[in-house]
């Protein structure tokens, strides 16, 4: 039996773009000409993260990372999937990309108690005020200057740098943040996906709430595939203080997601 008939995933595809898919033969390209075909969406990738972490890991060793991942993810690429390359092997290179940083930069205890400090901060302000604070409130409440939330926002950009599935990742015994890793697109589980679903959902309806600054900077980056930069351009700001207000809506994004769970889990 013809192994693309019988996938159900294939089965949804129209036979000419199907057909299109099994054509690519990605696997018969050599490593080379992987690397030259696909440099502009791996760069893509790599430059979107680079203001957050060039003074973690070299830019060149983080291209090397997702170029090999680029490379793996092509070799055991089944076309019959049913799924365009480029999708299949996106999350395997972002992957490569967090577990590199991770490596090179572990987040201590300290800098994760500031993050847990912060968040809780922010979801307290918010429940008093009954709307997302502002940089003004938030320092106020910490108890610093605006100039030093600022300050630490920046020490704090590191651990922001998750996907907008990857928010809700799991922490280990030791209260250590851990990312959240993207399971094989192999493998389709319902419930996992209906959690996505709802977790998606969910981000959504915070968006609406969020500031209009933080909403767009969010979507920008997360939704358009804009770089820091280009966003920074686009709204008149220093690319430095736009990833504080990256780094600002990921933590209120956080806090909110807790609550939630924190909510659920109590009823």
């Amino acid at each position: 039996m013809d192994t693309a008939v019988a996938n159900p995933v294939a089965d949804k595809l129209p036979s000419k773009v199907l057909r299109l898919y099994q054509k690519a033969s990605i696997k018969d390209y050599s490593e080379d000409e992987l690397v030259l075909k696909y440099a502009p969406f791996v760069l893509k990738m790599v430059h979107r993260i680079a203001p957050i972490t060039r003074s973690v890991v070299d830019f060149e060793d983080l291209k090397s990372v997702a170029y090999f991942a680029l490379v793996q993810a092509a070799r055991s690429f089944d076309p019959e999937m049913g799924v365009a390359f480029e999708v299949y092997c996106k999350p395997r290179v972002r992957g490569a990309i967090v577990d590199e940083l991770r490596k090179n930069s572990t987040v201590t205890r300290s800098v994760y108690a500031k993050w847990k400090k912060l968040a809780r901060t922010i979801q307290e302000q918010e429940e008093k005020l009954g709307r997302s604070p502002t940089e003004l409130e938030i320092s106020a409440a910490l108890g610093i200057t605006a100039h030093e939330y600022r300050e630490l926002l920046d020490d704090l950009k590191l651990v922001s740098y998750v996907s907008l599935d990857e928010i809700s990742g799991p922490e280990s015994e030791n209260d250590e943040f851990i990312p959240f890793q993207l399971e094989d697109l192999h493998q389709v589980d319902p419930a996992s996906h209906a959690c996505a679903q709802d977790l998606h959902e969910l981000i959504r309806n915070r968006l609406l709430q969020m500031t209009p600054q933080q909403r767009k900077i969010l979507t920008l980056y997360y939704y358009e595939g804009l770089r820091l930069k280009d966003i920074a351009s686009l709204l008149k700001l220093s690319e430095s203080r736009i990833c504080q207000i990256h780094t600002e809506a990921i933590l209120s994004l956080r806090a909110f997601l807790d609550r939630k769970e924190s909510l659920i889990n109590n009823n």
